[in-house]
């Protein structure tokens, strides 16, 4: 694959376990939900590093025959002219050309079967920009680079792409609306977080009726949300605790602050609520111009909520090779 056009574009798998206790932060995919989707339609196992595509335009070119998938949100997209479905497979061709033009707020993950082959760092290929470490170098991708992806198909791979192959197929493999993630959605889930207790009645009572709006200072990090002040009962000073991807800081001058893929290991801000992981995709998507609203839940909830989406995705597994064998 040679990159004619980046925007901003990342490779991005599911992240990096287990060096927290030297600071480096998971990192992956942003949309996690969206990147497994498009890496099921693939063939690809669900850990496969994809492209993360998040502003400007951009275009690839492709050297053979590949079958990819496009899923999350924010563009339109297009081969030699004709527009492209997301969350459908699809074949380009050798000489074809595949762009995109940015169209709202998001995040859009290109997988390619096989998955892109960049080095591991730290058992991940996911960029993480401030270290400069996985990835192209560490990098955004940029005009001109080259990307190494498979070569010969596995056997899903190559059912799927023998079944598109056949004409009448073209446009027959599509998710339901019902598996598809639902970004109209403005509701996010949330635990209570362990300095939940040192804000006042009137403030937890803001952080579920009212709207919060992202902010334009947001990135892979965290966002900044615009929203009712939220004060605090204890004026402690908080040393620095373990933060993860989901978690709801508030800064001294009372704003919400979310915390994404890219967050740090530890903060010094009190934890007012933590994301949870069944709604991840959806904190990641927010478009600039529409609240954000959060419902709390217990852990108990938040677990039966994981456990019924990693079923249904699992099912959606087996029923989707079935279809091909």
């Amino acid at each position: 694959m040679r990159i004619l056009k980046s925007g901003i574009t990342t490779i991005q798998d599911q992240g990096r376990f287990g060096h927290r206790n030297r600071g480096l932060p998971v990192s992956g995919f942003m949309d996690p939900l969206a990147a497994r989707l498009g890496n099921l339609l693939t063939g690809n196992e669900s850990n496969a590093a994809c492209l993360e595509i998040s502003r400007g335009a951009f275009s690839a070119s492709f050297g053979r025959t590949c079958l990819l998938a496009l899923t999350g949100k924010g563009f339109d997209a297009y081969v030699s002219g004709k527009p492209i479905p997301f969350y459908q497979p699809f074949l380009i061709k050798e000489g074809e050309f595949l762009q995109l033009f940015p169209k709202e707020t998001g995040f859009t993950y290109l997988s390619v079967h096989g998955g892109i082959r960049s080095t591991p760092v730290y058992g991940s290929r996911s960029t993480h920009l401030a270290s400069k470490i996985g990835g192209m170098n560490g990098r955004p991708l940029r005009s001109g680079d080259h990307l190494p992806i498979t070569l010969i198909p596995d056997e899903n791979g190559q059912r799927i792409i023998d079944y598109l192959l056949k004409e009448t197929h073209h446009h027959q493999v599509r998710l339901s609306l019902s598996v598809v993630p639902d970004y109209s959605s403005k509701e996010v889930r949330f635990i209570s977080g362990p300095e939940y207790h040192w804000f006042s009645g009137e403030a937890l009572g803001f952080l579920q009726s009212s709207g919060f709006l992202p902010s334009a200072l947001s990135n892979r990090m965290g966002s900044r949300l615009i929203g009712p002040e939220l004060q605090r009962i204890n004026p402690s000073e908080l040393l620095s605790q373990a933060v993860l991807p989901g978690t709801m800081q508030v800064s001294p001058d009372g704003q919400l602050l979310i915390l994404l893929a890219d967050a740090q290991t530890t903060g010094g801000y009190p934890r007012i609520g933590q994301i949870i992981q069944a709604d991840l995709h959806l904190a990641a998507q927010q478009s600039l111009d529409t609240p954000i609203h959060f419902k709390q839940v217990s852990l108990d909830e938040a677990e039966k909520l994981l456990l019924a989406q990693e079923k249904q995705l699992l099912q959606l597994t087996r029923d989707y090779y079935l279809y091909f064998s």
